[in-house]
């Protein structure tokens, strides 16, 4: 009877232990699905987190190597503002289109006459510190040049016209040589200078001094005349030559040369000072 009893106690002592173990076994698998375990680096001894896990932080680790931030794009300069041109001597309130004309000239210096850049051998007679400069400037003291070239052969009248008596027949308007406009050009320009866009089939039904006429028109009139000093410069290498010049105003030794005075005039320019 004795040995019944034990053995039913040991019995209920198995039973007892394998139902705790259960509960144990159970209970630890719960919690080791709600809260993963830690593991120490052997560099560092803070925990780290598994992969997938929180980091305490509220960001999540998607494992391996930390992805880097993604940078913050730098913003994109506002451009240089343009050139700002200097005025020129021919400008003023009273005559706004001349404005216009000065940065018609700045522009096609820089664009289509490109070539007087580089400068003359004498250009620093007009413009002392010229090899300074950038070429926007250069471009802005030849643009000075012009209008003192254009102050002398027509005193900025756009419609001035005058007989050259000791140049016979225009070959292209079969007419006495006329000089006219801003820088006092002719008709026969045409045959050498073929950049120079004068239309006598267009102007000759027109009144001498109409300003519709292509020759009057102080646009095509001073694309042609920085056209030809190109030409000058390109042969000669000089602004002031005694042969070979196209306006008398800077023939050296000439009976109409102003060559000091449209030197002052340049130089009057505070970027040629």
């Amino acid at each position: 009877m004795i040995a019944t009893k034990n053995h039913n106690a040991i019995r209920n002592n198995t039973f007892a232990a394998m139902l705790i173990s259960l509960v144990v076994l159970f209970t630890g698998c719960s919690k080791s699905s709600q809260f993963p375990s830690t593991t120490l680096d052997d560099n560092n001894s803070t925990g780290a987190v598994d992969p997938g896990t929180d980091d305490g932080n509220g960001n999540t680790d998607t494992g391996g190597t930390t992805p880097e931030p993604t940078p913050t794009p730098t913003p994109t300069p506002e451009p240089e503002p343009g050139y700002k041109m200097q005025a020129l001597a021919w400008e003023s309130s009273k005559y706004p289109e001349r404005t216009k004309w000065s940065e018609y000239l700045q522009e096609t210096i820089l664009n289509e006459w490109s070539s007087l850049l580089p400068g003359a051998d004498d250009i620093t007679s007009f413009c002392p510190r010229y090899n300074s400069l950038d070429n926007n400037q250069r471009a802005n003291a030849w643009a000075q040049l012009f209008v003192a070239i254009a102050k002398y052969e027509s005193a900025y009248s756009p419609v001035s016209r005058m007989h050259e008596t000791t140049m016979g027949s225009d070959p292209v308007t079969g007419k006495p040589v006329y000089s006219e406009g801003l820088l006092q050009l002719s008709y026969q320009d045409v045959q050498w200078a073929r950049y120079c866009k004068f239309d006598w089939q267009k102007d000759k039904n027109l009144s001498a001094t109409d300003p519709k006429k292509t020759i009057l028109d102080p646009y095509i009139n001073l694309h042609c005349g920085v056209g030809i000093m190109a030409a000058q410069i390109k042969s000669k290498g000089r602004i002031v030559v005694s042969s070979g010049v196209y306006w008398a105003v800077i023939k050296s030794g000439g009976k109409y040369q102003q060559i000091n005075n449209i030197a002052s005039i340049v130089k009057s320019l505070p970027l040629c000072k």
